[in-house]
């Protein structure tokens, strides 16, 4: 049982201690709950700092620490559902550790994945990124498990990257759909990730009730200013962090710093979410996101945490 493994196994490895993070809401509920994990772990492939991150040292990225940081930052708060994105550790490592933790994974890789293009870097290559969805098993009945892909080059039948866990919830009885994405990156590419939104829902529209308890939690890529977040919105979904945060999202889910042309370039921006319908779902606490000064001059990743997104966590009251 995931209750008699001790998590010494983990925090014997991490030095200094993680990033601290406390809810914001009441989360003690007499309802039947959900709690959701939506994170891009990074990519360890993509960490190189020569190639991307240009304050963060070697030693922040190296695998045989950043692993255990990965791991300990999916499990700190027990959540029940995880999205997680660029994730190329799930063969060389998380699938070992998580079921002993009590979780149920789905792994798919993505086609092209960005990290092939870094076979070269012995040290960080693990493989293709991809989405890995979780469940708590003695949560969930699992219904069926789905992926949908296609080629990226291939726009005109609007190219999409999601999967789907179908899942029955013990103690409430209902269905929940939980759907986990990572849309197209950089920031011209607006229209390919609007066409993804649109794939997604349409796939959601044609396959379940508009009363379901769906969640669709990403790597989004884009802020809530493009086109592909209305379209998830007026297919009746709502941001979780946006509901409890006042109708706002947060001020930034990634903060980096990266050389173009020998110039360093600060990005910082909101492009991680969880959305979900409104109907039967209601966000009742939220994850707080640190602050810069919380994180420190040199932005993410850092030496207290392993990615440079910051985990999104939420919970729901259940209606039925």
């Amino acid at each position: 049982m995931a209750s008699s493994v001790s998590f010494d196994e983990i925090t014997e490895h991490i030095s200094p201690a993680s990033l601290k993070r406390e809810f914001d809401g009441n989360y003690v509920s007499a309802h039947a709950t959900l709690h959701v994990l939506q994170w891009n772990t990074l990519a360890q492939g993509l960490s190189n700092p020569e190639n991307n991150f240009i304050r963060v040292k070697n030693e922040t990225i190296a695998f045989d620490t950043r692993k255990w940081r990965i791991l300990e930052q999916i499990l700190i708060r027990k959540p029940d559902l995880c999205a997680l994105e660029e994730v190329d550790t799930y063969d060389c490592f998380l699938q070992y550790h998580l079921p002993k933790y009590g979780y149920t994974c789905f792994f798919t890789p993505k086609p092209k994945s960005p990290c092939l293009g870094f076979q070269h870097d012995s040290a960080n290559f693990k493989g293709p990124d991809g989405i890995l969805l979780c469940f708590k098993t003695d949560l969930f009945d699992e219904i069926q498990r789905y992926h949908y892909q296609k080629a990226e080059c291939d726009t005109d039948q609007k190219p999409a990257f999601f999967s789907i866990f179908e899942l029955k919830h013990k103690p409430s009885s209902a269905n929940i759909i939980f759907v986990g994405t990572h849309l197209k990156a950089k920031k011209q590419f607006a229209n390919i990730r609007s066409d993804q939104a649109q794939t997604i829902i349409q796939y959601l529209t044609e396959h379940y009730s508009t009363r379901a308890h769906i969640i669709i939690s990403g790597d989004f890529n884009g802020e809530a200013d493009e086109p592909f977040y209305d379209i998830i919105r007026k297919a009746g979904f709502s941001s979780a962090y946006r509901t409890v945060l006042n109708d706002k999202e947060p001020l930034f889910t990634t903060w980096k710093f990266r050389e173009n042309e020998g110039i360093e370039q600060e990005q910082c921006r909101t492009i991680d979410y969880i959305f979900y319908k409104s109907e039967g779902l209601v966000p009742i606490a939220i994850l707080k996101l640190p602050s810069k000064e919380d994180i420190g001059s040199n932005g993410l990743p850092s030496n207290e945490y392993p990615s440079d997104h910051l985990a999104l966590e939420a919970i729901f009251n259940i209606n039925l």
